[in-house]
């Protein structure tokens, strides 16, 4: 049994007790809607890149948590803090909800590093990334309930009801209920914020862009800051687009427009005029007869003891000596050192969470042929994009791209080679989750695309692109609409059953799933997975990629029956029930 100093539970006192009762507790069921977009707003992750990275679906899918430091800017803006109660008391509670576990947390509230951050931060709207601070408490959606839970009872006294009170806080003051406009303290805007996850808001000067990335802190995989001022590496930066040039661009070109979703169609509509099918019922068995002779069992006879003797053999004789090991330990050793060498982690499921969504697959850029030399600036381009060193990178391609030109005697290059050097440039902005660049510069890589000739495959990389940095803002749609003319294009010049067209259908069922048409999400992923499949194998990373898609849309209502009225319903007598145990006859005294 856990103790009330169990330290991954709150202090079991009076308040918890009334928070925990059943009236509250629809309260917080009521107001989670604005919880989650407290936890949108002031997520680590989307202040430290300057946009929202982090939606609500994924925050409630991966119980992300916002800082405590977060969370005091919070009460500020919504005027909680010191209008409510004091910055002593907002201490208390957060220490009562989520009490210190080691002596590095203890030092924290011992510390009082809130009440410091209180006092020295100015310009709390600013929401300027703040510095890792060891030991600082994680709120997740649970801890920020209970909170305000305690919030409400320790400032509105004049209510002696704690579901009032709560009610009050949440929904009068603070306006965190569902269908409700934003409350204060949600309005939150960042230096390159595109307003929502839905539009890509106004034009933004792209020196003050590239101004803002200076003093942009970006975490990379391995935990490391890129602090390098991008204006010595970027010269010259194209215009960003709105999300309305990007729908402007796909109508002009004639894009495909998502499909509609398939209607359910009924096999006998109203009125119904089609007879009724009737079943008939199965044949009852036949009854045996009451004096029959009961059957003879051809089970063989039991081994006995004696059965089982064996003589010692005869002095002399040879006597095979058993194995050290069985044979089945053996083949047992072999098998576990095959599924090592043959089964990657990946295939095995252990670097990667089964259970988040599916994950869409790249574009791998084949470099053209290229002159002596320039091949090696190339390749160091790519190697420094893999190690996160993205200016080394953009460096590399720009001396690459000058050599080139060199080379020819001339600034303009041919189509397929001036187009491989801007998609390249955009890969490297995706890839240090510079998404607005990105955009911008997939966007001005449509005059290259152009120059190609109707039927080259090249001209599905700038729908790739698109499809990609899309997906990844969040236009979900618009990201579709890319990836099926990229598609379209693929289909026409190098065929449907090839390797880059199943990347393509694979993607498609990212953006599907996303758009909850999972019917649809899982139809592209098995078609993707048996192109792979065939062509590459099946330990493949991009066959297992679509392998786990599959596995992770099957947990969605994928397999799920369309609604429907029932026509009629019939009773029926089993024809097969269950028979009753005979009691033992007792036998006749003699």
């Amino acid at each position: 049994m856990v103790d009330s100093s169990h330290p991954n539970l709150p202090t079991q006192d009076e308040a918890t007790l009334l928070l925990l009762s059943e009236g509250v507790i629809r309260e917080f069921e009521k107001a989670e809607e604005g919880f989650l977009h407290i936890l949108m707003a002031y997520n680590s992750q989307n202040i430290q890149n300057r946009r929202k990275v982090i939606g609500t679906k994924n925050i409630k899918a991966k119980n992300h948590g916002i800082t405590a430091r977060n969370f005091l800017r919070y009460c500020r803006a919504a005027s909680l803090v010191p209008n409510l109660l004091n910055i002593e008391n907002l201490q208390d509670c957060i220490a009562s909800v989520l009490p210190p576990r080691d002596k590095e947390e203890r030092k924290f509230y011992e510390t009082c590093v809130l009440i410091k951050q209180y006092e020295t931060e100015g310009d709390f709207s600013s929401l300027i990334p703040l510095d890792p601070y060891k030991g600082e408490p994680d709120l997740k959606l649970h801890h920020l309930q209970l909170i305000f839970g305690r919030i409400a009872i320790q400032s509105i006294r004049d209510i002696d009801d704690p579901v009032l009170q709560v009610r009050t806080l949440l929904f009068d003051k603070l306006k965190l209920g569902k269908g409700q406009e934003l409350g204060p303290g949600l309005s939150v805007t960042y230096s390159t914020d595109y307003q929502s996850d839905v539009s890509l808001g106004s034009i933004e000067d792209p020196e003050d862009v590239m101004a803002d990335y200076e003093h942009k802190q970006m975490v990379s995989r391995k935990d490391m800051r890129d602090d390098m001022n991008l204006n010595e590496v970027v010269k010259q930066t194209p215009p960003l687009p709105t999300i309305e040039d990007v729908i402007k661009m796909l109508d002009d070109e004639r894009v495909p427009q998502v499909p509609p979703v398939p209607p359910i169609v009924q096999e006998n509509p109203p009125p119904y005029a089609l007879p009724v099918t009737q079943f008939a019922l199965p044949k009852p068995p036949e009854p045996k007869p009451k004096n029959a002779m009961p059957q003879r069992s051809n089970k063989k006879k039991e081994e006995t003891a004696a059965d089982r003797l064996k003589f010692a053999p005869l002095p002399g004789s040879f006597i095979p000596s058993l194995p050290d090991k069985p044979r089945y330990e053996k083949f047992f050793e072999l098998k576990q050192s095959l599924a090592c060498n043959l089964y990657p982690e990946t295939a095995k499921q252990c670097l990667v969470n089964p259970g988040v969504h599916p994950c869409i697959i790249r574009e791998i850029l084949l470099p053209p042929p290229s002159p002596p030399g320039i091949g090696t600036l190339i390749e160091s381009c790519f190697v420094y994009q893999n190690n996160y060193n993205y200016p080394m990178a953009l460096m590399s391609l720009d001396n690459a791209k000058r050599e080139w030109q060199d080379f020819d005697g001339s600034d303009d290059l041919k189509p397929e080679i001036d187009l491989f050097f801007e998609i390249t440039r955009g890969a490297i902005y995706q890839s240090c989750n510079k998404d607005g660049l990105a955009l911008a510069q997939y966007f001005s890589c449509k005059a290259s695309s152009d120059k190609l000739p109707f039927n080259h495959p090249d001209k599905a990389l700038i729908w790739c692109g698109l499809g990609s940095v899309l997906f990844h803002l969040g236009h979900y749609s618009i990201a579709l609409r890319a990836y099926l003319m990229a598609k379209k294009i693929r289909e026409r010049t190098i065929g449907g059953d090839t390797v880059d067209t199943a990347s393509v259908y694979n993607n498609l069922g990212v953006c599907m799933f996303f758009l909850e048409r999972y019917q649809e999400s899982h139809a592209y992923f098995q078609l993707a997975e048996a192109i792979l499949d065939m062509l590459l194998g099946p330990h493949h990373p991009r066959t297992l990629t679509a392998k786990q898609n599959i596995a992770k849309v099957k947990r969605q209502s994928v397999m799920g029956m369309p609604e429907f009225k029932p026509l009629w319903q019939k009773q029926y007598v089993d024809p097969y029930p269950k028979a009753k145990k005979k009691g033992k006859k007792k036998g006749k005294k003699k």
